[in-house]
């Protein structure tokens, strides 16, 4: 229940402000029934989605690994490649993205994930394997419940909109590493908060260290949040002791603790694979940031105020600006005397962008305060010395060099701004500190849009996963010897239907598909279907005649086109 706490209303919410209260004796069965209970909502959730369609393409390659190690029987994450003697640097190979490591083709972006839920995939299918990102989830859950009864505001409030009304529910649906390594990081910042606290010895830098570094073997951007977070928390600690040794004690430890899991990671990379997949995709991100600077401030736009993802990024940006301004402004109206009045007028301006939103179809809200609605409420205490500020300057402050290294090409299909989790974490927690001051109406009318937005978030995930399982369940179906996708991503969406010995390929370019061509020539193969997305069939070129075009239902109105085209004699 939403209450608005008085200064001494319980003895473990101290108020907003109280940077070392006393900590309540946890609840153990309490905390356990919780964590259950929210287990158990995620696994009725689950249900809602095909198991046999994912978030993103990267969830798609992941499957297709397990799909092949589940078959094999083995936990070697080789592909395959049935054309690799025509085409040993996989060019061509149906699931884009694919490296030519050795003797292997790997389309892994991360090693540890696929190891850990191999069993469980093997056992009980793909939502048994969900029960890794669904506990990375909780812990994200429970982490957000430390921090808020450290900032005075209400820790199960924290809890409860944090794992089921934010971007954490969304991606504990979904086997992706994103809910894994948020849930490591955010206890790296719980421990790292209480650095103040506590004396400082070599295990507590280490400890912090080591969950970002566990989180960075996921997560890339990992590395960026536990370097700042250390930083600001170095600092704050030097200004509380006024002695530098236990900020260079806490700051040198933490440095070890990362390196420690990276190095266990690239010696198991080299073990299973014989290479790094984590180093190289490190190494590649840094290597392009500040690239194309045009390109990364767009996609810092829509990843962080994107309402929809739209081709237009003016509109879009515009609808995702308006609605993050209309939370912040009914905040900071809501308690003043003078601007009361037009509280109300702002979150009806706040539910009416909202519902136009949700007008413009399903799809993705890849803006990470737009996603969370209590983030943007977050930016409404980023004036005055409190904890919630400085939580808050540990959010934003990396963002800039996230939006600098982060992947292009994907900002719009994406739920929340998935490189930017962390940082719509803690603004979430430190907007749920913000309504402990605010009327009880806000505290309903702002806990309500973050409802509103992740179940349209939960309801286009279940579209999602079912349209691509229904496209791709025909697309298996066809008849011809060879299919050939002119569109990158399609096999892999796919990727529960993979399989090595199937005829497939992945041809972007008319040079590609000529090559492809020729592969079908000299497998004797006359026959091929050649897939597209949209209403257009791709022109065979000569020698090949188109004898069919059909149509299966795809996204948006977009059909996969088919043109079975035939060699000519």
């Amino acid at each position: 229940m939403l209450t608005t706490p008085t200064r001494h209303s319980r003895a473990d919410s101290p108020p907003l402000g109280t940077r070392f209260a006393a900590r309540a004796r946890p609840n153990v069965p309490v905390a356990v029934a919780a964590g259950l209970g929210l287990l158990a909502f995620y696994v009725a959730l689950s249900f809602l989605n095909s198991p046999r369609g994912f978030l993103g393409t990267d969830t798609g390659g992941k499957v297709a690994t397990l799909v092949v190690m589940d078959k094999h029987g083995t936990a070697d994450p080789d592909v395959g490649y049935w054309a690799a003697k025509y085409d040993p640097e996989a060019v061509l190979h149906p699931l884009y993205y694919t490296s030519h490591v050795g003797a292997r083709y790997v389309n892994l972006t991360t090693l540890p994930m696929p190891l850990v839920v191999r069993p469980l995939y093997a056992r009980f299918g793909y939502r048994g394997a969900l029960l890794v990102p669904m506990l990375g989830a909780i812990a994200a859950a429970f982490a957000a419940r430390a921090l808020a009864r450290r900032l005075g505001a209400s820790g199960w409030l924290a809890f409860a909109v944090i794992g089921g009304a934010s971007p954490v529910l969304i991606y504990a649906l979904d086997l992706w590493e994103h809910a894994l390594g948020l849930g490591f990081m955010a206890w790296a910042v719980v421990l790292a908060f209480d650095v103040r606290t506590a004396r400082v010895r070599p295990a507590w830098g280490l400890a912090v260290g080591a969950l970002f570094g566990v989180a960075a073997t996921m997560r890339t951007e990992a590395l960026l949040y536990g370097a700042w977070c250390v930083a600001v928390f170095g600092l704050l600690l030097w200004r509380s002791r006024r002695k530098w040794q236990p900020s260079a004690v806490f700051g040198a430890t933490a440095l070890a603790g990362v390196a420690l899991p990276l190095f266990a990671n690239l010696a198991l990379e080299h073990a299973v694979i014989g290479a790094s997949l984590r180093a190289t995709r490190a190494i590649g991100t840094a290597q392009g940031s500040g690239a194309n600077l045009t390109l990364r401030l767009r996609e810092a736009v829509t990843t962080t105020f994107g309402a929809r993802g739209l081709s237009d990024l003016r509109e879009d940006a515009f609808l995702g600006v308006l609605f993050v301004a209309s939370i912040v402004c009914t905040l900071w109206c809501a308690t003043s005397t003078t601007r009361r009045s037009f509280a109300p007028k702002s979150a009806v301006l706040a539910v009416a962008v909202f519902v136009l939103m949700c007008t413009l179809g399903w799809g993705f809200v890849p803006g990470v305060l737009v996603a969370s609605p209590l983030a943007a409420a977050g930016l409404s205490l980023l004036r005055g010395r409190n904890p919630a500020r400085e939580l808050a300057l540990v959010a934003l402050g990396p963002l800039p060099l996230v939006w600098a290294v982060q992947f292009t090409g994907g900002a719009g299909p994406q739920w929340g701004g998935r490189y930017e989790l962390l940082s719509g974490f803690l603004l979430s927690v430190v907007g749920i500190a913000a309504l402990a001051a605010q009327p009880r109406w806000v505290q309903v009318w702002a806990v309500t849009l973050a409802l509103g937005m992740t179940a349209f978030g939960v309801s286009w995930m279940s579209v999602r996963t079912h349209t691509i399982d229904r496209a791709m369940g025909q697309v298996a179906a066809l008849p011809e010897p060879m299919v050939i996708s002119t569109w990158s991503h399609l096999f892999r969406e796919g990727g529960a239907y993979y399989d090595p010995d199937r005829r497939w390929l992945t041809a972007e370019t008319r040079e590609q598909l000529d090559r492809a061509f020729e592969i079908a020539q000299a497998e004797g193969i006359d026959t091929i279907a050649v897939l597209s997305v949209g209403n257009d069939a791709v022109d065979p070129g000569p020698g090949y005649d188109t004898v069919r075009i059909e149509h299966i239902a795809f996204f948006s109105d977009e059909p996969i086109t088919v043109a079975v085209v035939q060699r000519r004699p």
